[in-house]
């Protein structure tokens, strides 16, 4: 039963990692219909950002996440104006949804040769926020202190992100923007305006969330492609659209993993998810969300 348990508590915390990243890519593919695939990269440079600062630098660690997180988003800002706005706002919008979805795997290419460049192939990681030994939750059930952050900012962040699409006036307009590009414009929503923040604010979301959860894994600069993967995975479950339900299901895919793990195989248990995951995609499309995925 212990054994049971610490899978769980390690499943909940691989999957808030899964979590955020699902919400950001949800969130941006809520306003803009593209599917973000460098949303990986962002937190990947946040946490080898700061610990090139820090460790290297000797710049003070608040300092450090000031820095990365603002060159993060003036990144982001400047992505938009010149490469993305060029896609959707210039190019007929049917051709910019396609080619913009490969300006975003593009972008991963880039910043990971970017990061190899200024930080090498080693692991690296942030300094930990929250330094110390792992917490007991009684029962012989442990959780790192850097994992009780993790869940957090999956929790906040996913439910912030629902319950502001939900009810706030920005909110609906930001969802009319995703339903109906041309009739937002018509009815004077700013759709450029909108898709903007939210991909500078998923990225330093993202840098954010590489800075608290790099002391559990450690990063190197090809570690956001495999992250933006498995939160792809986890947002289709929700639809793309709906960032609460791609918050529960990057968790249960986390947990899901780790008791595949635990009790199935180390080696194979991520072979046997995939595999029944793709059994409930083809069993119950609608229910799992992906038939309102595709036909959006």
């Amino acid at each position: 039963m212990m054994k049971f348990g610490n899978l769980v508590v390690a499943g909940i915390v691989t999957g808030s990692i899964y979590a955020v990243f699902a919400v950001c890519v949800a969130v941006w593919y809520r306003v803009s219909n593209i599917l973000n695939l460098a949303v990986g990269d962002f937190a990947m440079t946040g946490a080898l950002g700061v610990d090139y600062l820090s460790r290297v630098e000797n710049w003070p660690l608040p300092l450090s996440i000031l820095a990365t997180l603002a060159a993060i988003a003036a990144f982001g800002y400047c992505y938009d104006r010149v490469v993305l706005s060029l896609a959707q706002d210039r190019l007929r919008r049917h051709e910019g949804i396609v080619v913009t979805f490969f300006f975003t795997f593009a972008l991963s290419f880039f910043i990971e040769g970017i990061a190899q460049i200024l930080f090498g192939t080693n692991v690296h990681a942030a300094p930990a926020l929250w330094p110390g030994n792992s917490l007991g939750l009684g029962g012989g059930l442990n959780i790192e202190r850097a994992g009780i952050l993790v869940l957090a900012c999956a929790v906040i962040s996913g439910g912030m992100f629902a319950l502001y699409i939900r009810y706030t006036l920005s909110g609906k307009a930001i969802e009319a923007s995703g339903e109906n590009y041309l009739g937002a414009r018509i009815v004077g929503i700013d759709t450029r305006q909108y898709r903007r923040s939210i991909f500078v604010i998923t990225a330093v979301l993202a840098g954010i969330f590489g800075i608290v959860e790099s002391p559990i894994t450690g990063y190197t600069y090809i570690s956001g492609a495999v992250i933006s993967l498995t939160g792809f995975i986890a947002a289709a479950y929700g639809g793309f659209r709906n960032p609460a339900r791609a918050l529960v299901a990057g968790l249960a895919i986390g947990i899901l993993e780790a008791l595949l793990g635990g009790y199935v195989s180390a080696e194979y248990g991520d072979t046997v998810m995939y595999a029944i995951l793709a059994a409930l995609v083809l069993a119950r499309p609608r229910a799992m969300g992906f038939e309102s995925a595709v036909s959006n």
